[in-house]
């Protein structure tokens, strides 16, 4: 790297680290650290749940699909939208009506606060895997150009990350978060037009690696559950895998929550939508790109492609941008991660705490000291699980979302539920058997990672109803026998 690429890094971090300490600079208590006290604009809203589901794996591991693949992983953006249109008429609504501090408390309203304090817990322990390997894909880029480990690597990216939102919670997180959004579309567009005038054409390419649809037959009939990305896939699986993320999950759903009304959210949520979609076609165009650029040169990972093209082939001054594109797409993913972990520990797990205190700004400080020592103790985690990824071969996308689908498919069901008469015990016993389940099947079969989330909610529903069979043939029996 020359020195302008680390002016325009070192001008990053500054202006980061500004904003964030611009933004806590206001009075902040334990409500505005967790919930951003439901005042955000639908705009900032809408750009930090683009931002925080943008992470580095966007940025580096779906180039890399694309290089080896072809543009298939759209199918799967197609659902994105579906399902985010049925969290914005269907969920939405409910948890504003609710008047609900998380996404869980909703569970708490319908079944119990076990139910609460369960699902909290399962996204605490999932939000942890799947962080780790984002941050590990993260520190990649840094490694590669610094020439330190990717333990060093990882080290200082969390540390250049957690000030703003140790320091500013939930507001500080997603106004920075608004303006990563515009640094890291910047940084690609950068490389869209490095790859342009290279002199290299786009359509150099073989026509194959420009396959938008696919149908699952390409192989023959088995592989309709084996391929990843065909459109049936992507639909199903894409849409049941949104609402799960952005329904049920407290990272999107306490940035939702964070809008004025339920009209504002929906605005925020819908247009996320849009904007994800285009972002991962520029993000797919770019890696089909690079595969003319390199010739189709074979890489050790599928997501060491472009950040080999940012080092080695961007000129002084583009290279810091993109690299600062890149640390902004992991650095709003790991802000709002930790600020989702620390309000669900805070309101889901401990919401009574302090508060037997008879001064109110006691027990607003209190509250407000231990969600900040959340926010380190979370950031400290997330760091122990990325350095277990570091040997990994798949393209880290992949096992993020591997992660994040095993019990999605229980928890959309749980939500489902929940708008009708099932009993709590059936409930959980269709939830634990969907993630047993799914836990088997992603170890022991073929099953494509776009249906697991299809696969779980249908196991899930298919268990309630034979719980509440039994339990209804119990009751007979013992009314019966009364």
């Amino acid at each position: 790297m020359q020195p302008l690429d680390y002016t325009v890094l070192a001008a990053y971090f500054l202006l980061l680290q500004l904003v964030g300490f611009a933004v806590s600079r206001r009075k902040s208590s334990a409500s505005d650290f967790l919930s951003g006290s439901h005042s955000l604009p639908w705009w900032v809203v809408s750009a930090s749940i683009v931002a925080a589901e943008t992470s580095s794996l966007t940025f580096i591991s779906i180039p890399g699909l694309a290089y080896t693949g072809n543009l298939t992983f759209m199918q799967l953006a197609f659902g994105f939208v579906v399902g985010r249109i049925v969290v914005a008429f269907v969920l939405l609504p409910a948890y504003f009506k609710g008047n609900i501090e998380t996404v869980y408390a909703f569970l708490e309203q319908r079944f119990s606060v076990s139910m609460r304090r369960l699902a909290a817990v399962l996204f605490q322990i999932t939000r942890l895997l799947s962080t780790g390997v984002r941050l590990y894909a993260t520190a990649l880029p840094l490694s590669l150009i610094s020439g330190w480990s990717i333990t060093t690597s990882i080290l200082v990216f969390t540390v250049i990350t957690l000030p703003y939102t140790f320091f500013g919670g939930l507001r500080a997180a997603m106004w920075v978060e608004f303006i990563q959004t515009g640094v890291y579309l910047l940084g690609a567009f950068a490389a869209v037009m490095v790859l342009h005038f290279s002199g290299v054409p786009l359509l150099s390419v073989p026509t194959e690696k420009f396959q938008f649809i696919a149908t699952g037959f390409e192989n023959g009939w088995q592989s309709f559950f084996t391929q990843p990305f065909h459109l049936a896939a992507g639909i199903v699986g894409g849409a049941l895998l949104a609402i799960s993320s952005h329904g049920t999950d407290q990272l999107i759903v306490q940035k939702s929550l964070a809008c004025r009304n339920l009209k504002d959210s929906q605005k925020a949520m819908i247009t996320s939508g849009i904007l994800v979609d285009l972002q991962f076609l520029l993000f797919l165009i770019i890696g089909v790109w690079l595969f003319a650029f390199f010739q189709g040169a074979a890489f050790a990972t599928p997501d060491a492609v472009f950040p080999s093209f940012i080092v080695k082939h961007l000129p002084a001054g583009l290279t810091g941008l993109v690299l600062a594109a890149i640390f902004a797409t992991g650095q709003s993913t790991l802000s709002a991660t930790l600020s989702s972990l620390a309000s669900s520990t805070m309101l889901d797990l401990l919401p009574h705490f302090g508060k037997a205190e008879p001064n109110t700004a006691v027990i607003e400080k209190k509250r407000l000291r231990l969600s900040r020592a959340l926010t380190l103790l979370w950031a400290a985690a997330i760091v122990l699980i990325a350095l277990l990824f570091t040997d990994q071969k798949s393209p880290v996308v992949v096992i993020a979302l591997k992660l994040a689908s095993i019990l999605a498919g229980g928890i959309v069901g749980l939500y489902v539920l929940a708008f009708s008469r099932v009993d709590q015990v059936s409930a959980l016993v269709g939830f634990l058997t969907s993630a047993i389940s799914m836990a088997l099947i992603a170890a022991f079969t073929p099953l494509a990672w776009t249906w697991f989330v299809p696969a779980g909610f249908c196991i899930c529903l298919t268990a309630v109803g034979m719980a509440m069979l039994v339990l209804m043939v119990v009751k007979r029996e013992k009314n019966v026998a009364g």
